[in-house]
C-alpha cells in the first residue's frame, strides 16, 4: 500500500455518524443539543446548514402552511425537509420537497435546475421549493418562471436575523396548486438593541 491513497478510518466513521445523525435531532432545539453534546465545530458547513434547515422548517410551518421532517442524509436526492402543504383546491395535502440553500451569494439558473430535479420520479403534484437567505438571480428567476415543474423560491433569512420569510413567489405550474392563496406583507414589533423596530415579512393566505 506505500505511496497510495489510504482514506482515513476516522473521517469516515465521522463521515457516517453525520449521515445518521437525523435520527437523534428533529428540530432546532434538539440539534444544537445534540451539536452541543457531540462538540460539533460551530463553523462547519455541516453545523450552519443544519441550523438553517431547522429554521427554514419553522419559517415555513409558521408562514406557509406546509407540515415538514428534516430528512437529509444519502439517498434524498438533495431534498431537505419533506412534507406536505395545506391547500383549498386539493381536498388532500399537496406533497412538497425544500432544497436550503445558505450560502453567501444569490442563488442562480443552477441551483434552480437542481430543484427540477429533485420532481423527476415525484407524485406529479409534488411542489419543490428552494429557501435561501438572499435573493434569486435574474437568471434563477427565468428558470423557475419557465420550467414545466412546480416549483418555488422562499427568500428566508438566517438564524442570526430571525429567520424572517421576506419574499415567496412560484411559477405557473405552482400555481395550480396553489390557487387560491396568495402572498401577503406582515408586520411585526420586535425590539433590537433595546429599540422597539418594526420587521416586515410575508406569509401565505387565502384569497
Amino acid at each position: 500500500m506505500s505511496g497510495q491513497f489510504r482514506p482515513c478510518i476516522t473521517c469516515i466513521l465521522q463521515r457516517r455518524n453525520l449521515t445518521n445523525a437525523t435520527k437523534y435531532h428533529n428540530s432546532l432545539e434538539t440539534f444544537l443539543q445534540y451539536a452541543k453534546h457531540q462538540g460539533l465545530p460551530v463553523h462547519t458547513t455541516y453545523y450552519v446548514g443544519t441550523i438553517y434547515e431547522y429554521v427554514v422548517l419553522d419559517s415555513l410551518t409558521k408562514n406557509a402552511r406546509m407540515s415538514l421532517e428534516h430528512s437529509g442524509g444519502t439517498g434524498d436526492n438533495g431534498v431537505d425537509l419533506r412534507g406536505t402543504m395545506s391547500t383549498y383546491k386539493f381536498q388532500e395535502s399537496v406533497p412538497v420537497v425544500v432544497q436550503c440553500k445558505y450560502e453567501q451569494k444569490k442563488p442562480g439558473a443552477g441551483l434552480f435546475r437542481e430543484l427540477e430535479g429533485t420532481l423527476v420520479n415525484a407524485n406529479p403534484n409534488t411542489l419543490a421549493v428552494l429557501a435561501a437567505p438572499l435573493p434569486a438571480t435574474p437568471a434563477g428567476k427565468r428558470v423557475l418562471a419557465s420550467s414545466e415543474k412546480a416549483i418555488a423560491f422562499c427568500q428566508i433569512l438566517g438564524y442570526e436575523d430571525g429567520g424572517i420569510m421576506s419574499q415567496m413567489i412560484w411559477n405557473n405550474t405552482a400555481d395550480k396548486l396553489l390557487r387560491g392563496l396568495r402572498v401577503t406583507q406582515i408586520y411585526e414589533e420586535r425590539k433590537a438593541g433595546g429599540k422597539p423596530i418594526t420587521v416586515q415579512s410575508v406569509s401565505l393566505v387565502d384569497t
